[in-house]
């Protein structure tokens, strides 16, 4: 059997997240903080070398920020 890689990366900060508000479907954006922690993810996973076959991700603009 192939070793299989599930990675999981949630947004960064939005602006409901600082307000302490519940987001759910809002389509909310994320604040400048939020920006750096999703550049900060990609960097990471740059790092470990991974390469990834499939992608999926929200239709949300705070997902794809």
């Amino acid at each position: 059997m192939t070793d299989r890689l599930l990675v999981l990366v949630r947004h960064g900060q939005s602006d409901w997240n600082l307000k302490n508000l519940f987001t759910g479907w809002r389509d909310i954006g994320l604040t400048e903080q939020g920006i750096k922690e999703a550049r900060e993810a990609g960097r990471k996973l740059k790092a470990q070398g991974l390469k990834f076959d499939v992608a999926f991700t929200s239709a949300l603009v705070r997902a794809r920020s």
